[in-house]
């Protein structure tokens, strides 16, 4: 059983997906600061985070919780390569789900505004090369427009798999 929903969000897309599902699965949801105060060391948790050049921000931050879930947020698409290499990048053994965001330029700092225009740019090489995919095209959109693909109805496997867990221990 999971204790609680621990998140980090930096332009709000993460806090949605967290507030949305603490709610269906009637759970208390906390940032990864107030999770130090109300978790105790090994509470089972859903962690949500945005994904940064592969890597679930503040993940190994959350190591001395007990993981059953992560729920990576990114504006690239969720093919099962990039499943594989977000999992491979941050050790994951947990269960993994990648959930559409956004951007919202003016919430980054300095640092991640130009690691943004360089993927901006690996993009728009791609698309002068030989065309995007549907799946990058969006990215690219959300990069330059500042847009927000968050949609709720992609919890719903992970409500699924939770609620599933709860009729096996009534």
């Amino acid at each position: 059983m999971v204790d609680a929903i621990v998140y980090t969000s930096r332009s709000g897309h993460t806090y949605v997906y967290a507030k949305a599902l603490a709610e269906e699965l009637n759970l208390p949801f906390y940032t990864r600061k107030e999770a130090k105060k109300y978790l105790p060391t090994g509470a089972s948790i859903i962690y949500m985070s945005w994904v940064k050049e592969n890597i679930i921000v503040k993940y190994n931050s959350m190591l001395k919780y007990h993981i059953d879930s992560v729920c990576a947020v990114g504006i690239l698409p969720a093919t099962e390569e990039r499943l594989g290499i977000v999992r491979y990048t941050n050790q994951l053994y947990a269960k993994l789900f990648y959930l559409p965001g956004g951007i919202q330029k003016k919430r980054l700092s300095l640092f991640q505004r130009i690691t943004l225009k360089s993927i901006e740019n690996d993009l728009s090489f791609k698309l002068l090369d030989s065309g995007l995919k549907k799946e990058d095209a969006l990215a690219l959109d959300a990069i330059l427009h500042n847009l927000n693909y968050t949609d709720l109805k992609t919890l719903e496997p992970i409500i699924n798999l939770y609620n599933k867990k709860d009729e096996y221990i009534s």
